[in-house]
Formats: C-alpha cells, sequence, structure tokens
C-alpha cells in the first residue's frame, strides 16, 4: 500500500470501516490497514516522491509504505533561508514544485531527525533516510536504514581491493563524497551527475570509463534502475545503485 503524506493527512476514522467482497470474502479494510507494518520513507527535500513509492514498494509488498520530506511544511523563503547557508557539504533536494536546491548536510539533518521523531509517533517499524551521503546518526525507536553506511559496507564486501567510481548527485557536493568514500577505506574516482531533468551520461560515463575502475556506484537516492542500466551499458561495468540496495534491505527488514 501506497502513501504519500506529511505528517499524516490521512486516516480512517474510529468509527469508519471500509469492507470490500472479493471471491465472496469480506476484508475490513480498516483492520486490514492496521495489521501492516509502516515503512517511512524520509526523502532530504520534499514529498510526495513517487519514484520512491515504487522503488521501496516493490521489495515491501505487504508495508504501508509512507513518505516524508525534511523541508515539508517550510515555503520556498525558508527554504531559501537554508539553502544561503555556507556549508562543506551540500546535497542536492527535490521540491514538490519538482524545483531544487542545494542545502548543507547540517541543516537536512536537523530535519530529517524531525521526521524521524514523527514517523516514530507512527509506529514505524523501519525508516529509511532517503540519502547515500555521509549522515550523521538519526535516532528512532524503529529500525533505520542508512545507505550511506550500508552501500559503502557493500562495494568493500564484494570488491575490496578494487578501484571504484563514484557518481554523486552534484557537482559541489563531489569533493565532500570523495573525502567519505576515502574515509570508508576506497580510493575513488568520483565525478556527478543529476539524477533530475534530463540526465547527461556522456561526461560521467567518460570519467567513469577509466580502465583502473572496476565497479561504479551511483551514490544518490534518486538515481534509479533505468540509469543504472543506462550507466552500465554506456560504460561497460558493473553498477551499484544506492536506491535499489537501499530498498532491498528496507524490504528485508519490514518483512
Amino acid at each position: 500500500m501506497l502513501i504519500s503524506l506529511y505528517p499524516c493527512q490521512a486516516t480512517l476514522g474510529k468509527d469508519r470501516v471500509r469492507s470490500v467482497k472479493m471471491n465472496n470474502t469480506t476484508i475490513n479494510m480498516k483492520a486490514h490497514m492496521i495489521s501492516q507494518p509502516i515503512l517511512g520513507i524520509i526523502t532530504i527535500g520534499q514529498s510526495p516522491r513517487p519514484d520512491f513509492e515504487q522503488a521501496f514498494g516493490a521489495h515491501a509488498p505487504n508495508a504501508e509504505v509512507r513518505v516524508m520530506g525534511a523541508l515539508d511544511g517550510l515555503s520556498h523563503a525558508e527554504i531559501d533561508v537554508l539553502a544561503a547557508k555556507p556549508t562543506n557539504y551540500p546535497l542536492l533536494v527535490k521540491l514538490a514544485d519538482q524545483s531544487t536546491r542545494s542545502i548543507g548536510m547540517a541543516e537536512i539533518h536537523k530535519q530529517v531527525q524531525i521526521r524521524a521523531n514523527d514517523f516514530a509517533a507512527l509506529g514505524a517499524k523501519v525508516i529509511v533516510v532517503a540519502c547515500a551521503g555521509g549522515f550523521p546518526d538519526i535516532h528512532s525507536t524503529g529500525l533505520v536504514v542508512m545507505p550511506g553506511k550500508i552501500v559503502p559496507a557493500i562495494a568493500n564486501a564484494i570488491a575490496p581491493r578494487c578501484r571504484i567510481g563514484i557518481v554523486s548527485p552534484l557537482r559541489e557536493q563531489a569533493p565532500a563524497a570523495e573525502a567519505k568514500w576515502r574515509a570508508d577505506g576506497f580510493d575513488p574516482i568520483v565525478t556527478w551527475m543529476s539524477p533530475f531533468g534530463n540526465h547527461q551520461f556522456d561526461e560521467p560515463v567518460a570519467v567513469m570509463s577509466d580502465p583502473s575502475i572496476e565497479l561504479v556506484v551511483l551514490d544518490c537516492l534518486g538515481h534509479n534502475d533505468d540509469d543504472r542500466r543506462e550507466f552500465s551499458r554506456m560504460c561497460g561495468k558493473p553498477v551499484l545503485l544506492a536506491q535499489t540496495i537501499a530498498a532491498r534491505v528496507a524490504g528485508e527488514l519490514i518483512g
């Protein structure tokens, strides 16, 4: 079941019970919804994010997938104030009107923790921070999936002595991404490609075609499986996708 709301704009009233009859079987929809565990996705921009609903829902068919945005409820003026603050770790965020901003990790982290608290109040069993960057820890009563920690661990497990290529979502984020992956124990070559708008594959593929690179990582939750397949086709190398890795892990955890 896929729902995108902030923080919870649609509920069943106490006395409202919806039933449907399928194959001569009556299903109490209220009881069915209550029985579904909540998989909470926190996008670092704003909801809705139907791409996340689809990607995570595919691996969690028995869960209620909800998406909240770190910047939900903030006006453009308030978001622009955050974007104007200096930072050495900018993150690319997508807003509800499909525009984008670059906002520092520290500011986004504060907002993500607020959404994690919101999901905890809803009883979410698993929460995903939809960012593959070097995010500080997020605290919650449920399990928290941090792609920025999981993806390097998988890369290290399958290619511990290989040189890897990292595709960051933002040119200005590339230095921070390189520092993060070096801290994770790699000697990376880093380039960038935005996951939004018309993808420009040629330049990042040219960088990732370096013969010393044996594995490429699309290091942003916004890149999707179509991007992975096209990137792999063009550069002729295996490509790990942060989005599907996070979705598969979350699906395993949610049950």
